[in-house]
């Protein structure tokens, strides 16, 4: 047989579930199209007229379960088919539920419900998306996860039928999600049926049929028989298409002992249109001529359900007894019942459903050599699908135009909202600009005011230190003056005293020579203070221009012995140690020379015994030559070390002198870049170094 290619048309039920129905994709637009292909529109009515006994697009079904509506909703479901009257009845419930005293929340329920169920039915997505929100709501808070899914569910499978966005698209991915959230087993299972319908939708069988497996073992589970029931179908109607007969049987028949149970035990709860729709897919897994028994067995069935509900949609029997009349070769019954189905469908204003009835109806005229009568069914056909296509590409094109407008809304209010973020960004900007400035010119302010803090401070410490070397030098000079006054009046008297002992009175030789000794002393005791006092203040003053000479230290040694040998006490030891044969220093010889008798000087004079020892030693590796002054006298200790070199400093104010020695000595080595320092770790008097520079 001639294979045709297939896709699936959704047929609703009572739960919003749908079963796949293979049908031609392809049809001819032209009689001679039509009539070429005349084997495979066989093929399209043998596959095709299940859709009968199921499809309930504008009254398949409209019934919810009668103990599930309160009777103020009854005759909702019968207006089903009439738009404006139901609206109408439905509107004014709603009005008499808002005057109403008391919770309103499950009146509210059921009305929105059947609101929800009639734009489903009607395939109105747009009020899908405004009403499904509204019965999840109420869903909620009643705790009705059922409800809550199931009319999810409804919003999912327009969605997937309606060619949506991808946005909408989504729908499917929170609804799963959202079951995943919540743990809920029956959310998970109409999740499932819904990514099956999907994929099913696109033909992808394959992958459609793990879902439809894992939806249809919870909704048994969970005993949801009108939910099981279609999804099983639907599993059925994939295995006939896939060539798996004696699994579609199998399945059939678990699913018919299904509905045989439902109608003896209460164990397994099915509407008797589950179980008529149940009965009616006999005709989509017993299609061959050797089935024809059988199929009439389920045809009697169904009739006999019809007598005791004679209320039911009678979809199901047109649908059974064109498949049998089809079997039996009886082409009058099967186009009387094609008819009744057509008529059906118009009625309901299903026109996918009514454009397939004219197709069926077209290939069994065809087949009955009928061909003035098929070629105008088939124009209907065509006629009908022109339509169907010029409607859903002015859907389209008004989706578009709405989506146009949409997005030169949203670039308007892009645009508006640029422009004012512009503003404010240039507003921000200014205001960042007088920020900084402002931080800037503070931070400027700041640092001034700390440069000015910092020189106001040092020069407060200066003027400070200032004061206290003004009032130290006042002390020193007071000092000062009074030890001048002493040690200069002390040689004086004793030279004049002397002096006029010599000139008035008479001496002995012997006598005369200690006096002149005597004033010989205290003269030069008196030049050194002088000396002293006016080397400083040449320094001070920085006239002094420095000569330098070729020194023979050890010549300078014994010129200093012979000049100070004199100042040694009887019990001191006096005495020059070379540290080698001699040397030959490039200086100023005055400078060196004073430092040197200095030095000498005042070991001599704290020396009462012992011995004072003056020597070098030269470090050629540091260019520096040392001049040792050691002596055995009374010492200074170590944290007097650095204070003795200051002007008029005295360790003991009852020993004579100036205190400007050691001053001195620092103050002209300084001068030629030699330093002067007592070595406080000689212990048994005064270690004093001289530490000149070789060049």
């Amino acid at each position: 047989m001639k294979k045709v290619s297939l896709f699936y048309i959704r047929t609703y039920t009572n739960t919003g579930k749908f079963l796949y129905i293979c049908i031609s994709k392809k049809i001819s637009k032209i009689a001679g199209q039509y009539f070429a292909m005349r084997n495979g529109l066989y093929l399209i009515m043998i596959l095709c007229t299940f859709l009968l006994s199921t499809q309930t697009k504008a009254q398949k079904e409209v019934k919810f379960n009668k103990d599930s509506i309160p009777p103020a909703f009854s005759k909702l479901k019968t207006y089903y088919n009439q738009p404006e009257v139901y609206l109408s009845h439905w509107e004014k419930i709603k009005k008499d539920i808002d005057n109403k005293k008391g919770d309103k929340t499950t009146d509210l329920f059921y009305l929105y419900k059947d609101r929800n169920y009639f734009h489903y039915n009607h395939g109105d997505l747009d009020s899908l998306k405004k009403y499904t929100p509204i019965i999840k709501d109420l869903s909620l808070r009643l705790h009705n996860k059922a409800e809550y899914y199931k009319n999810w569910s409804f919003l999912c499978e327009q969605i997937i039928y309606s060619n949506a966005s991808k946005e909408d698209m989504e729908e499917m991915d929170k609804m799963y999600n959202d079951a995943l959230k919540r743990k809920s087993e029956i959310g998970l299972a109409f999740s499932l049926n819904e990514i099956a319908n999907f994929y099913g939708a696109n033909k992808n069988y394959a992958k459609a049929l793990p879902y439809i497996t894992q939806a249809m073992q919870l909704f048994e589970k969970l005993k949801f028989w009108d939910e099981y029931t279609p999804l099983c179908s639907n599993y059925i109607v994939i295995l006939t298409s896939t060539n798996k007969y004696q699994e579609a049987q199998n399945a059939f028949y678990h699913l018919d002992s299904l509905a045989n149970l439902s109608l003896t035990s209460p164990s397994v709860n099915m509407s008797i249109a589950r179980i008529l729709m149940i009965k009616d897919m006999a005709s989509v897994v017993f299609t061959e001529p050797q089935d024809t028994v059988i199929l009439r067995k389920y045809l009697a069935d169904i009739e006999d359900l019809y007598r005791k509900s004679p209320h039911e949609n009678r979809i199901y029997l047109y649908n059974t007894k064109e498949k049998y009349a089809k079997l039996k070769g009886d082409i009058d019954t099967l186009l009387a019942y094609q008819d009744s189905s057509a008529e059906h469908y118009r009625k309901s204003r299903n026109v996918i459903n009514l454009k397939r009835m004219y197709n069926n109806k077209a290939s069994a005229l065809h087949r009955a050599h009928r061909y003035d009568e098929a070629y105008l069914m088939l124009r209907k056909y065509v006629s009908l699908s022109d339509s169907l296509y010029k409607n859903d590409t002015q859907k389209q094109l008004n989706e578009l135009s709405t989506r146009y407008n949409m997005n030169k809304l949203e670039l308007e209010a892009k645009n508006i909202s640029l422009k004012a973020r512009n503003i404010q960004f240039l507003y921000a900007c200014a205001l960042i600009v007088v920020l900084i400035t402002t931080l800037i010119i503070g931070i400027q302010f700041y640092r001034h005011k700390l440069k000015n803090n910092r020189l106001l401070r040092k020069q407060a410490q200066e003027l400070q230190q200032a004061n206290e070397k003004a009032q130290q030098a006042q002390i020193m000079k007071t000092a000062f003056i009074q030890n001048m006054n002493h040690e200069v009046r002390t040689p004086l008297n004793a030279i004049v005293g002397f002096s006029e002992c010599l000139a008035e009175i008479p001496l002995s030789k012997a006598e005369t020579k200690e006096i002149s000794a005597t004033i010989k002393k205290n003269s030069d005791n008196l030049l050194k203070i002088i000396s002293d006092m006016i080397s400083i203040a040449n320094i001070d003053s920085g006239d002094q221009t420095l000569t330098y000479q070729e020194i023979s230290v050890n010549e300078l040694a014994n010129k200093l012995l012979q000049e100070m040998k004199e100042y040694a006490q009887a019990k001191v030891k006096f005495y020059y140690t070379p540290c080698q044969t001699d040397y030959i220093l490039s200086s100023n010889e005055d400078i060196v020379h004073q430092i040197l008798i200095n030095l000498l000087h005042n070991a001599l004079k704290f020396t009462s015994s012992g011995e004072v020892e003056l020597s070098y030693e030269v470090d050629n590796k540091n260019y520096k030559l040392y001049f040792h002054v050691r002596d055995t006298g009374i010492g200074v200790k170590s944290e007097l070390k650095e204070k003795i070199f200051s002007r008029f400093y005295k360790v003991d104010s009852f020993v004579p002198g100036a205190g400007l020695g050691l001053s001195l000595c620092r103050i002209l080595a300084e001068r030629i870049e030699a330093r002067v320092y007592l070595d406080d770790t000689y212990q048994n008097g005064c270690l004093f170094t001289f530490e000149h520079p070789l060049k």
